[in-house]
């Protein structure tokens, strides 16, 4: 199995400034990252994420909770967010290829550039509950952690994020010019 969990690395999206960030906020966190991990091993491996989930929870989940510093993952989101990236994927990929410049295709990036963008697309698109500044500011921070081009990862979500959530984004930047 290929993971790259890295407790040094996590320290930083745990943490706000010097404070923790609250504790729902920080398992969700977890879970995103895991969920990463896990479609990037279903690249590198072609297995279905149902095959290897259960290995992955034993042998990983202890590394990324102690990294976020939480007793627990946030198993509900990481559930939703990694069945609904191996179920969708086609239409992620289709969204993400969109907000690609001219020329770029989803096959054209990294395995780890497709995960993480695959996770914050099926987040912006299939989970409205969730902020789409924070969404992206999220995926933003597993970039970093994971060696990806934040710049890149930051832009193409920003543009899923005003084609998903195009009130969410408009109300956001309306309220800003307000200030």
């Amino acid at each position: 199995m290929v993971w790259f969990v890295s407790e040094l690395s996590l320290a930083p999206m745990a943490e706000a400034g010097k404070e923790l960030k609250p504790v729902p906020v920080r398992r969700r966190s977890a879970a995103r990252l895991a969920a990463v991990q896990l479609s990037y091993q279903g690249q590198m491996s072609g297995q279905s994420v149902a095959e290897f989930l259960p290995e992955f929870l034993t042998h990983y989940s202890e590394d990324i909770r102690k990294s976020f510093r939480v007793k627990d993952i946030d198993n509900a989101h990481l559930n939703a967010l990694a069945s609904a990236v191996e179920a969708q994927r086609e239409e992620f990929d289709a969204a993400l290829e969109g907000c690609l410049a001219d020329g770029w295709v989803m096959d054209r990036l990294t395995v780890l550039d497709r995960a993480v963008l695959r996770a914050g697309a099926c987040e912006l698109m299939t989970m409205p509950h969730l902020p789409a500044r924070a969404v992206v500011s999220e995926y933003a921070a597993i970039a970093d952690v994971c060696g990806c081009d934040v710049g890149f990862i930051n832009a193409v979500l920003d543009r899923v994020a005003r084609k998903a959530r195009e009130i969410e984004m408009t109300d956001q930047k309306n309220r800003q010019g307000d200030r």
